[in-house]
């Protein structure tokens, strides 16, 4: 994801310009929804387990760390890569300078054009007509848990 709130920026930005229902979903616990990347992209983890677990002295394990969470490196890589993943089998596309923004057309199962960005946990929507807003942001709740 950028590195800044600039995808917010710019949705507000077109949001106004263009008067469009902007609405923000929050996703809870964000980087614990995402997928482990693949070996090699995400790098092993391994945590020492807590005390009391090993009953045997003699007997040292590591425990590998499968989930991508807070404080990894490669986590908000993992949630963006889900996120995108996401948005383009609804039919977004992202726009052609920032990968963190997405845009669908017209058509399907969405009367009117969406826009959606993303900054980490934090999702704002715009788009001229509130039902269909609300039809993608039930779709993407529904998808993911957090809140409207």
């Amino acid at each position: 994801m950028g590195n800044s709130m600039k995808e917010a920026l710019v949705i507000i930005s077109i949001a106004a310009a263009e008067d469009l229902e902007l609405h923000s979903c929050n996703l809870a616990q964000a980087f614990i929804q995402a997928d482990k990347l693949d070996e090699g992209v995400n790098s092993r983890i391994f945590i020492n387990p807590p005390k009391g677990c090993d009953e045997d002295p003699d007997t040292v394990f590591k425990v590998l760390h499968l989930l991508s969470s807070y404080g990894i490196q490669s986590s908000a890589s993992a949630l963006h890569l889900m996120l995108s993943m996401w948005f383009k089998s609804q039919g977004f596309k992202t726009t052609g300078f920032e990968d963190s923004i997405w845009g669908r057309e017209a058509g399907g199962k969405y009367d009117k054009c969406l826009i959606v960005s993303a900054h980490i946990d934090d999702t704002l929507m715009a788009c001229k007509l509130p039902t269909t807003l609300e039809k993608s942001k039930t779709a993407f709740l529904t998808r993911f848990e957090g809140t409207d």
